[in-house]
């Protein structure tokens, strides 16, 4: 045994000072080999632990003996164990290096987690007692650090001596002698805290209790600059946050005041507030209720101003106290109702931009920039008064103002699109401007915002692309960022796809550079281009159509596919979307294609994602056998984001490339479906969306290659469905309905509600037959608050039904249109559900909620009656009130989806309501005039139809007919042309007087809609043919057959 012990000794030693890998790959390889093999290196490594003079070997050693201890501890003789125990608490004790002490710590906590549960060590918990009261410091320090490593393995042996340890706490917290006492105390707390259930009072309260002298060890860290643990303590709290029981509740207010004023102390170091600004980054999150209650949103908001207008660092990734500050606004707005953040924080803003120092103006449109993906509709109706702030911040004398003008630009594009795509003749020609600035951070975020304006912009962009193709192309040739050069190459992919076939003079120019950018293999910033690049090409091949692209199709698919063997997630998840949107430009074309790139693809879906372990403060040479225990406790958090990534991109791409390459795909349906259900567990939610999208487009296209007749509503189904869709719905429905049980993201809710409305549509309700009521109860789950999505981890029942963040809203739209979509399928005999769902929908309209819940609920529920039909009638004087409400209100969406809704409310319920015309016709009549959204008066056209098919006599003809003719043709909602000619045929059919006396304002309509093919459908199209038809043989003084009708004859 002695010459076994020195061996390892000599072995060790060289190791820990071994300076080449080489000598540690032997080393490693001896070790494993000839004494880790055997039992007997356990009592070896303690022995080097009592007699090394060095104290890395005695380092390493304890490391070694934690990792060995789950494989050979069962395997030493009882009689020995004892021996052993007393040596490691002894060790513990008498070591003078505090790194040896916390691994001899860990240590015997790898045997008391074998020992412990069967009884095998009562010495422990007498010498931890001993130890934590000891006169002696450094014995303290011991025992309250081996407490803090058992709490990690063998919590259960505490939980029945929790008072006495929570006494114990309160006198080590409060340690005179020792900091790292009283440290050791609150990272202690930090474990116990994981262990305190929700309901168990007593131990809440004895927590409660320890927070203050927690808080006043943070402060005295702080205060000495001790970052190391200072940064301990503070993880401590943004767990403590994260819990489910209400540990930090009672104390809430006086943290947030306490980590704002930590967070504003510019003599401390930046690291420093960072921590504490993240803390409050994460209470935004978890205790979003508790802040709305304690009124602390303003206090907040006030005291984050000031730090955003610190300088940042020149580095874009390092974080600091103005970009972290910015980070907490943008967590308050995407957790709060806007009403909460947005009404406080503007006047700020507006105030900060008429401050002459520009670090104040560059605060003010970061805070703007970083508001808008929470407050994006609550902004809306405001967006006329709000675009002059981001024009003057773009015209700024001060760089730095510049650049955070163009972000938030780029921000409002993202969240907005349609409300800058309007204003591009104001806001291109400022950003063609900062192209030119001669700093690169603002080219290089102009080019930015550029992309993003451009992504939402369409035809328009038609005018700008001789200057922007210039300004773009001079860019790319010469600009010295890569950066730039990727967001020019971005803007260009944009530009691409807003402008279409107008692309087409451009395209000779910019493919060979494309290409040349695709061709690099070597070097970050090639590779950074080379993956902008194959996004920028997928783009100009959608643009341009697969005829102009077909020459550089072979070279660019190449590319495309060699750059999956470049060791890079990042350009897989390049080529994966280059493949998808391929696959759409040449259909099934694209299939010769597939037997190379699917294996890649199917590999991506089954990639490792595991990290390497490694224990903090440890120094860890070998690759022995580890302790897999430890290891299972970190795997949930042990995940390559970048692999993540790719896999989302693959999961996406298999139902892309199926969709459109359609029967070629089916040899790899069985193994992407495997793929697909494995993925469906994925701990990343983008993973978990993009299986959803692919699943549900999986069911969709085995339909639509089943060549299948038209589906009815109703159930049981009345329709046939292929053996092949049926089974593909009893794979896919299953899978999601069992992730969305469990799924605790809104967005992935939000797609499953989504990918569910878009199914039924196309296939009827064959999707949903066999789980209509789970479905339905889901549904019920998200309206009323219950779903898991929905649990915000927050103590506090503090609940505004009025006011909701915007993700919760849009959340609820989505479930909205999903039970609108059911009524459509299964029609009357939904009846029963949209009972129960009524109600909650409606709830959504009235003046306190915002204009999109508003439109929501008026638009849902008109969609749903035009399903559930005369099911409706029961509720109909409700309904009635609200919708003649709804067209009287101040946005001009609700008014829209009003007129809409009063229509089918007026042909589908069986109460006659004829004696509400004047009414309703009231409320109509201002929305054919001077409506900026051309739906509304299109919906209010077409609610006039209903309303004297339903009921001509009610209507006064002679006053209505000239403003309802006026209105046509209709300018957006073309659906609304069904029962706009069904009146007109039906006031033909009754030879209104009024109609014959204006054939000569009727006829050119006619001509006007059977010549546009978007207009009518096939029905209204062959009966509006047989009218002029019958027209010009009963009235050929009309001269019809030489009109432009005369075609159709």
């Amino acid at each position: 045994m002695e010459q076994f012990v020195a061996s390892l000794d000599e072995l060790l030693t060289k190791l820990a000072q071994a300076q080449d890998s080489e000598t540690i790959r032997l080393a490693t390889s001896t070790l494993n080999t000839q004494f880790y093999a055997t039992s007997e290196c356990v009592p070896a490594l303690i022995e080097i632990m009592v007699r090394s003079p060095h104290h890395h070997v005695r380092q390493l050693a304890a490391v070694e003996l934690r990792k060995r201890i789950v494989k050979w501890w069962p395997e030493i003789q009882e009689q020995n164990k004892g021996v052993l125990r007393s040596q490691l608490l002894q060790i513990s004790l008498n070591e003078q290096h505090e790194l040896v002490r916390h691994s001899t710590a860990r240590a015997i906590s790898s045997v008391a987690r074998i020992d412990m549960p069967e009884n095998k060590w009562p010495d422990l918990l007498s010498f931890l007692n001993e130890s934590c009261g000891s006169a002696n410091a450094s014995h303290r320090e011991v025992g309250i650090y081996c407490l803090y490593t058992l709490f990690e393995v063998i919590s259960d042996c505490f939980m029945d001596h929790m008072t006495s340890l929570f006494d114990l706490f309160k006198k080590s917290i409060v340690d005179a002698e020792s900091k790292t006492v009283r440290v050791t105390t609150v990272l202690v707390l930090g474990k116990v805290a994981d262990f305190i259930d929700t309901e168990d009072k007593e131990n809440i309260e004895m927590f409660r209790a320890m927070v203050p002298a927690m808080v006043n060890v943070l402060e005295h860290c702080l205060n000495e600059g001790d970052e190391e643990n200072a940064s301990e303590i503070f993880e401590v709290f943004d767990v403590l946050l994260m819990l489910d029981a209400p540990l930090l509740s009672n104390h809430l207010f006086d943290l947030i005041r306490f980590f704002l004023t930590v967070g504003s102390n510019r003599e401390l170091d930046d690291s420093l507030r960072v921590l504490a600004l993240n803390f409050l980054m994460w209470a935004a999150v978890y205790k979003q209720n508790k802040i709305r209650s304690l009124k602390l949103v303003g206090p907040i908001l006030e005291s984050l101003m000031p730090i955003c207008s610190e300088e940042d660092p020149d580095d874009v990734d390092e974080d600091s106290p103005s970009r972290v500050s910015c980070k907490v606004l943008n967590a308050l707005s995407t957790n709060m109702p806007p009403q909460q953040v947005f009404p406080i924080i503007m006047p700020m803003i507006l105030s900060y931009m008429q401050n002459p120092d520009p670090g104040f103006r560059k605060a003010a449109m970061m805070a703007f920039a970083v508001i808008i993906e929470g407050c994006a509709d609550y902004m809306s109706p405001q967006f006329n008064e709000l675009l002059p702030l981001v024009c003057t911040g773009l015209q700024d004398p001060e760089i730095t103002v510049r650049r955070a003008a163009c972000m938030a630009l780029g921000c409002l594009a993202e969240e907005l699109p349609s409300e800058i795509a309007d204003q591009h003749q104001t806001l291109l020609p400022l950003v063609f401007n900062l192209m030119n600035d001669t700093n690169p951070e603002v080219t290089k975020h102009a080019c930015n915002a550029l992309d993003a304006i451009l992504d939402g912009l369409g035809s328009d962009v038609i005018q700008y692309l001789p200057m922007l193709m210039e300004k773009l192309l001079l860019l790319l040739d010469n600009a010295a960022q890569t950066e730039t050069k990727a967001t020019v190459v971005a803007a260009i992919g944009s530009a691409a796809h807003a402008a279409s076939e107008a692309f087409h003079p451009y395209f000779g120019e910019v493919l060979p550079r494309i290409c040349r950018l695709m061709s690099a293999k070597e070097g970050n910033d090639a590779l950074i281009l080379r993956g902008v690049a194959t996004d920028a090409a997928a783009a100009i091949a959608e643009a341009v159509g697969p005829e102009m692209f077909r020459p550089f199709t072979q070279n660019l698919m190449s590319l495309a596919i060699e750059q999956l063997q470049l060791d890079s997630p990042r350009l897989r998840e390049c080529s994966y979307a280059f493949f998808s949107i391929l696959a759409r430009v040449y259909g099934e074309e694209f299939a010769l294609y597939l037997p190379t790139i699917m294996p890649h693809i199917i590999s991506s879906c089954e990639a490792e994602e595991k990290e390497d372990n490694i224990t903090h403060g440890e120094i860890d040479l070998t690759t022995g056998e580890g302790d897999m225990e430890d290891e299972d406790e970190l795997e949930a958090f042990n995940y390559n984001s970048a692999i993540a990534d790719e896999k989302e991109f693959a999961a996406d791409a298999l139902g892309e490339l199926f969709e459109n390459t359609k029967t070629h795909f089916l040899p790899y349906v069985e193994t992407s479906m495997k793929e697909l259900t494995k993925l469906s567990f994925h701990m990343f939610e983008g993973v978990r969306k993009a299986v959803v999208g692919s699943l549900f487009s999986f069911a969709r296209t085995f339909y639509v290659i089943s060549s299948p007749s038209d589906w009815t509503a109703g159930l049981p189904l009345s329709y046939t469905v292929h053996e092949n869709v049926q089974h593909m719905i009893t794979s896919v429905v299953p899978t999601v309905l069992l992730l969305w049980k469990d799924e605790q993201d809104k967005m992935v809710v939000l797609q499953i509600c989504q990918e569910l409305v878009q199914a039924v549509k196309l296939m009827g309700p064959c999707v949903i037959a066999d789980c209509l009521e789970d479905i339905t109860r889901n549904l019920l789950e998200i309206f009323e608050k219950r779903s898991l999505c929905q649990q915000n981890f927050d103590d506090e029942d503090f609940v505004d039904e009025d006011e909701e963040a915007q993700s919760e809203s849009l959340l609820i739209g989505a479930a909205a249109d999903l039970v609108a979509a059911l009524c459509e399928v299964v029609g009357e005999g939904f009846s029963s559900y949209f009972d129960v769902f009524l109600p909650l929908i409606a709830k959504y309209y009235k003046k306190t909620k915002s204009s999109t819940e508003r439109s929501m609920a008026i638009g849902c529920l008109g969609e749903c009656i035009t399903g559930v039909k005369r099911a409706v009638t029961p509720h109909t004087e409700r309904l009635l009130q609200m919708f003649i409400k709804g067209c009287g209100d101040d946005d001009q969406t609700v008014r829209s989806n009003a007129a809409f809704a009063l229509g089918v409310l007026t042909v589908n319920t069986q109460i006659d309501l004829s004696a509400q015309y004047a009414a309703m016709l009231t409320v109509l009549h201002p929305l054919f005039q001077n409506q900026t959204l051309r739906n509304t008066t299109d919906n209010a056209t077409g609610a006039v139809a209903r309303l004297i098919v339903a009921h001509p006599e009610a209507v006064p003809l002679d006053h209505v007919l000239p403003v309802f003719l006026g209105a046509l043709p209709l300018k957006a909602d073309y659906a609304e042309n069904v029962p706009v000619f069904e009146c007109l045929f039906h006031l033909f059919r009754a030879n209104n007087a009024f109609i014959f006396a204006h054939l000569a304002q009727i006829l050119p309509l006619f001509a006007s809609v059977l010549a546009d093919e978007d207009q009518l459908t096939d029905a209204t199209r062959a009966q509006l043919i047989e009218l002029v038809r019958a027209l010009n043989s009963q009235s050929p003084e009309l001269n019809i057959a030489s009109s432009d009708l005369r075609q159709y004859l």
